[in-house]
């Protein structure tokens, strides 16, 4: 397929020019280098090198004495690292010759998985995205809306993004270089939903988790930002406590949360929040997008949860099956719901794991049928390499880590065998034996 030629774009180095069409090293290579020669006048030893070097250490390609040429070579080499990043993340994307702005942009940028996910939630004809980045999140959820804007302060992100929008046919996105504290405090607009995912990396580049701490200060701005609109979604790390932020926001604030994982590994946490003169109970949606056509969710309300009653395990030894909840929802502390939801017994107060006679093929995580229970003493641990040599090994409320009950065991990692060692009501630590009953992952 022939892609629209670039337009220009004015700059005093050779940023732009050099680095127009890193072909990604994916299963299916929509284009080549020298296809799009014509669109730059770099000679075409600029493209043979990034098709040469793509899979090679990088880190060796910097330090290798290289012969004179007539590109950035530095340039070429960050683009090929953030092709490689983003890889997983932005396959779609990368079936283009988009542009990098920084390896960061690729490290930071949001899966399109995550993104698609977050698409479904926006209604309404306008939509601001106030910390644009590399423009993952405002092109997938301007799919929803007649008119969109990307905001972002850094001038070179805001040059690449017209470049990669244009490629991309998403002429619905307007792009503006500012400070999102600026843009709101001047600008008259209004918008049906507003997103923000402030930095959340300290001058130091430590990782900050409070909202208060990331830039910019969402919950500074959160008066304004409900002013100029009805709704925001507030990106935020996977790691911040829920209980915290919930108590940081006024009393005046709908709030939902939406916490989602990729393949089991939660990826990030959004506040959906709307001022109301009578909020409803805090809804907690967890998420866990397995592929592009599937998902587990899982909804629950966070008073409801404190308030909760959880079934224990009253027998031992007990049988059938074990469950796993997944990521989003351990992330979401859903420990009494999923259980009452479900009608499954927990093996203890701080355990996270459950058991049921039977079978339940809707349960939101993986599933395992029990093969047998061994009490965690030494004289089982002695024979225990004889009867497994090999297994997946798993810790829940146990006092060593998986690696130091491997090696305690002296036993293989892998097969079919999953092994969980982990605490009953009794205090008694245990190994169970299991094997996945169905996929649920």
């Amino acid at each position: 397929n022939k892609l629209p030629l670039l337009p220009v774009i004015p700059y005093s180095s050779l940023f732009f020019t050099t680095h127009l069409l890193i072909s990604p090293k994916l299963p299916n290579i929509a284009f080549s280098f020298l296809q799009y020669r014509a669109m730059t006048e770099f000679p075409k030893e600029f493209y043979q090198f990034i098709e040469l070097h793509q899979n090679d250490d990088t880190n060796a390609l910097r330090l290798k004495k290289n012969k004179a040429c007539d590109f950035d070579l530095n340039f070429a080499i960050q683009q090929i690292e953030s092709r490689r990043k983003a890889a997983n993340k932005i396959p779609e994307w990368l079936s283009y010759p988009i542009l990098f702005p920084s390896s960061l942009s690729a490290e930071q940028c949001t899966s399109e998985l995550s993104a698609k996910y977050k698409q479904s939630l926006i209604d309404g004809e306008t939509f601001c995205d106030l910390t644009g980045g590399l423009g993952i999140d405002v092109y997938y959820l301007s799919h929803k809306a007649k008119r969109a804007v990307y905001i972002e302060r850094f001038d070179e992100y805001c040059q690449i993004a017209r470049h990669n929008f244009n490629l991309l046919s998403a002429s619905q996105i307007e792009v503006v270089c500012s400070d999102c504290r600026e843009y709101l405090s001047n600008t008259r607009d209004r918008f049906d939903t507003l997103y923000i995912d402030p930095a959340r990396r300290g001058k130091s580049n430590q990782r900050l988790f409070s909202l208060k701490e990331c830039e910019p200060n969402v919950l500074e701005m959160l008066p304004v930002m409900l002013d100029k609109s009805k709704r925001v979604l507030l990106k935020a790390s996977p790691m911040i406590d829920i209980s915290q932020s919930l108590s940081d926001f006024p009393s005046h604030i709908q709030i939902e949360i939406h916490i989602i994982s990729i393949k089991n590994e939660c990826k990030e946490l959004l506040f959906d929040l709307r001022a109301v003169a009578h909020p409803l109970p805090v809804q907690i949606h967890c998420i866990n997008i397995l592929s592009e056509n599937e998902r587990q969710c899982y909804s629950f309300a966070w008073e409801n949860e404190k308030n909760a009653n959880c079934p224990i395990v009253s027998s031992f030894p007990f049988s059938g099956y074990l469950f796993e909840p997944n990521a989003s929802i351990l992330k979401a502390g859903a420990f009494k719901s999923i259980a009452q939801s479900f009608g499954i017994d927990k093996l203890q107060i701080n355990s996270h794991l459950y058991n049921c006679e039977h079978n339940i093929s809707a349960f939101p995580g993986r599933v395992f049928a029990i093969d047998g229970i061994i009490e965690f003493s030494s004289k089982e641990i002695k024979s225990f390499a004889t009867r497994y040599p090999q297994g997946n090994i798993s810790v829940r409320n146990f006092p060593l880590s998986a690696e130091e009950l491997r090696k305690k065991l002296k036993i293989k990692d892998g097969g079919n065998i999953y092994i969980f060692a982990t605490t009953v009501a009794s205090g008694k630590r245990i190994l169970l034996i299991t094997h996945r009953e169905k996929t649920n992952d």
